[in-house]
């Protein structure tokens, strides 16, 4: 297991290190212009990215047939994946909490007061902020994450991304509306245990699927699906439920800093 730790942290080291540079980047100019809340915007990109990049790798590099036939067993590798990604994903949701908890925008504002560059901010209300930098990478990493685990075509593997932001942020509004209607106020009670209960139930579904997975018959280095009219049409759909849904929370996102 130490060696399939070490392997994976070396193939993706390259990408935690390149986020790393962002957030850190991110963390001393987004406070400065906007609510530091909108650092856990590095942490969802990373989601996004790291899922497939870590679950599909084997796929996308066409070496499955290879990588099964090595006396590591595909639970053990589906298992030390998940935890090299899964550790340094919690590692920017940690950074994360830290700015929110810390109040990092008056901090870095504090340098610029004293001259009158910048006018006072008021102070900082997290509200359902903290659950929802935890709940949300979280939850579109473990979609893209399985989906690019199990299935055996590239293009589904380059594509998890997509459908992970939409089954998220499709959870995350169907809590919200819940929420709203019973308790007329956004307030996370349903909102963010579905999103974790959501998480462990895919992994644990990824999981079985990994463990019977065969390999796939790849051919180009992206196959069009048969088919290809009606993906087209799928995702126009799921791209305009994407947009409505993501402008509705935009909207309800105020709401995340009085709770």
């Amino acid at each position: 297991m130490r060696g399939l730790l070490w392997a994976e942290w070396f193939a993706h080291s390259r990408l935690l290190l390149s986020f790393l540079l962002l957030w850190l980047g991110a963390a001393w100019i987004v406070p400065l212009f906007t609510h530091p809340g909108w650092i856990m915007v590095i942490s969802f990109l990373y989601a996004l990215v790291a899922g497939p990049s870590y679950g599909g790798s084997d796929a996308v590099d066409d070496c499955e047939e290879f990588t099964f036939s090595l006396p590591a067993t595909r639970s053990d590798r589906f298992l030390a994946r998940l935890a090299v990604s899964g550790f340094t994903l919690m590692m920017f949701v940690g950074l994360d909490f830290l700015v929110l908890g810390m109040d990092w925008q008056s901090t870095l504002k504090r340098f610029f007061l004293d001259a009158g560059l910048l006018e006072p901010a008021p102070e900082l209300k997290p509200g359902l902020l903290y659950g929802l930098v935890m709940a949300l990478p979280i939850n579109v990493f473990c979609i893209s994450f399985v989906v690019s685990s199990v299935v055996r075509r590239r293009f589904i593997v380059f594509t998890s991304w997509f459908w992970s932001l939409v089954l998220a942020l499709g959870t995350l509004y169907l809590g919200v509306i819940a929420e709203e209607w019973w308790w007329h106020e956004v307030n996370g009670y349903f909102s963010l245990p579905m999103l974790l209960f959501g998480s462990v139930i895919i992994l644990k579904l990824g999981h079985g699927l990994y463990r019977h997975k065969e390999v796939g018959d790849y051919g180009a280095p992206v196959n069009l699906p048969s088919g290809f009219l009606g993906w087209v049409i799928m995702w126009l759909v799921a791209l305009i439920l994407l947009v409505l849904m993501a402008g509705s929370l935009l909207k309800k996102f105020p709401q995340f800093f009085n709770t």
